[in-house]
């Protein structure tokens, strides 16, 4: 009996290449060091995503960026947003984002500890677990590390506004994330290039701090593990 044989000829597609860039997600992104902190995060090679609440004023494309309509006030907004990040970056400020709850809430207690509270719960939803937040100085035993008493003299300044950076805080170092703090003194809009002093418990004082810095500085802490758990001042 005559065999016969085959010959088979197969064809495997390349395998598509996985992309290990840390994806990083940028809250408060329209603010004015949010929209930095999306820059620079690109800057260094990150996938990034801003999560802003009026979309249509967002004007920066880049290949790496996905900019999504979220607001940490509506914690509806923020479920699978969050999924498959490596790391998100908090810079809400005390007053809504979106111009119309601007225009309709005020006057209005400070708010960025209620949006730093679903921010959290949220991350916690999605499995996420890496968060830097940018604080402020003057908030915990940074009050007395002020030179010449700027701690306690921007709390009786601002006393709504420091109650609510002390609450955020203290939502966040609370918390089982995997977290940094930052306390920058005073923010600024100076070209970026200024020798940041970063350290626990360092003395600070009126200096303004570039925008674009302190943005930079938060984007290499999100992939440093050696800064998790520590609160950071930067004068």
């Amino acid at each position: 009996m005559a065999t016969m044989s085959y010959r088979f000829a197969f064809r495997f597609a390349p395998p598509v290449p996985v992309d290990t860039r840390p994806r990083i997600a940028v809250v408060g992104a329209a603010g004015a060091t949010g929209q930095f902190a999306v820059r620079q995060a690109l800057a260094q090679g990150h996938r990034v995503t801003a999560l802003v609440a009026e979309p249509a004023l967002w004007s920066l494309a880049h290949d790496d960026l996905d900019v999504v309509h979220a607001d940490p006030l509506a914690p509806h907004s923020l479920q699978g947003v969050l999924e498959g990040h490596d790391a998100v970056l908090c810079l809400v400020g005390h007053k809504p984002e979106a111009h119309e709850a601007r225009d309709a809430l005020q006057p209005r207690a400070p708010l960025a500890a209620l949006a730093t509270r679903h921010l959290v719960a949220a991350m916690g939803e999605a499995g996420v677990s890496r968060l830097v937040l940018l604080g402020a100085a003057g908030v915990g035993n940074s009050v007395a590390a002020g030179a010449l008493g700027l701690g306690r003299w921007l709390h009786w300044l601002l006393p709504d506004v420091m109650a609510d950076k002390e609450r955020q805080e203290a939502l966040v170092r609370g918390s089982a994330l995997h977290w940094t703090v930052l306390r920058p003194a005073r923010l600024s809009h100076a070209r970026s290039g200024t020798d940041l002093h970063v350290g626990e418990n360092l003395r600070w004082g009126w200096r303004g701090l570039p925008r674009e810095d302190v943005a930079a500085l938060m984007v290499r802490l999100a992939t440093d593990t050696a800064s998790i758990g520590k609160v950071l001042t930067v004068a």
